[in-house]
């Protein structure tokens, strides 16, 4: 058997189009084969040993053999039956072996019709196995965020795209909208951004005009630990807030200046690079629908918290065989989604 050194002289012998055929056709093995999902799955089991019936929460179950190499428990409390992938995303998925490919091109923010055509899945199915995924993501905002925090809102379209029964006149083009029509009506999203200094970001959506203390609070609620310092603009709403939360350090500066005059330190250059790249991020989706916007916010969030990772993809496995409730959020979910009709 050839070693890995002279693999890799013999591969720099190929001519280039040689090369890029080759690692194709050596990807597309891999992902037929779903290696890095089985050895995400075998990590998981590995570590936990047993899995909590995802039913009543009991750890009084044991092991009862394995089905299509998926672990199968019987929980001796509820005496009900469920495998390694109840609850998850991957539940009930006939096409366990396209999850591969399907999360690679997803990594490449690459359109959710264009996936379907790559790797030959239905639309719908596409549509839903990237809500899927993104159900798993919820429990991985961070629980508190400290120490210096930058907190500003960025200001989207409200997007109504696959609705059918608008009731106003579709708009041509992704900036063809009146902002805040009349007194009632809200054309707008603010996305909530608080972000750590040291990088931690939390982003929440709320349709508003214009944010009131009220959804400050809502927003925030019990993200920021005790002492921390608060970085914002000068927002009445902020100040509100800062007041109700006498343990915040609350520094306000003027949105114009970027960097306060008198204190350096007080700025919002961090929070203001997050919102370039959220738009960044958004881009290629051609308009996302508002009623999804909060699941490609964690989406966001999650894959620049793990970009720097070298094993991405298994990143994303290991997350979603640990979230045992993401397949009850996706139920919840397409209560209010749209059926794509193709």
């Amino acid at each position: 058997m050839k070693s890995s050194q002279e693999i890799k002289k013999l591969f720099a012998q190929l001519p280039i189009a040689s090369q890029t055929e080759l690692l194709d056709e050596l990807l597309q093995e891999q992902e037929l084969q779903g290696k890095i999902l089985i050895a995400a799955y075998e990590e998981v089991s590995r570590k936990r040993k047993k899995k909590p019936c995802p039913h009543c929460s009991s750890d009084n179950v044991y092991k009862r053999g394995k089905q299509n190499w998926v672990q199968m428990y019987q929980c001796n409390d509820c005496k009900r039956w469920y495998s390694e992938t109840t609850g998850t995303p991957l539940y009930d998925i006939k096409l366990k072996s396209k999850w591969q490919s399907y999360l690679r091109c997803m990594e490449q923010g690459i359109p959710i019709k264009k996936i379907a055509k790559e790797i030959g899945i239905s639309i719908q199915t596409s549509f839903d196995w990237r809500h899927k995924i993104l159900a798993s993501l919820n429990g991985f905002v961070p629980e508190e965020l400290s120490s210096e925090v930058e907190c500003d809102e960025l200001e989207l379209a409200l997007n109504n795209k696959g609705s059918r029964n608008l009731d106003r006149e579709p708009r041509k083009r992704g900036n063809d909208f009146v902002r805040n029509m009349g007194k009632e009506d809200v054309t707008v999203v603010q996305v909530v951004t608080a972000v750590e200094r040291n990088g931690e970001k939390y982003l929440k959506a709320v349709v508003s005009k214009r944010l009131s203390k009220e959804e400050i609070t809502k927003a925030l609620d019990g993200k920021l630990a005790g002492n921390t310092t608060l970085f914002t603009d000068k927002h009445p709403s902020y100040k509100a807030f800062a007041k109700d939360n006498p343990s915040i350090n609350h520094k306000a500066l003027l949105a114009k200046d970027h960097v306060d005059r008198n204190d350096k330190t007080a700025h919002l250059q961090k929070v203001n690079n997050v919102h370039a790249q959220i738009r960044t991020f958004l881009r290629p989706f051609n308009g996302v629908s508002s009623k999804y916007l909060q699941n490609y916010l964690n989406w966001y969030a999650y894959a620049d918290k793990i970009r720097d990772s070298k094993t991405t993809l298994k990143q994303w496995f290991l997350t979603m065989l640990l979230t045992d409730q993401a397949y009850h959020l996706f139920e919840l979910f397409k209560q209010n989604a749209v059926i794509i009709r193709t």
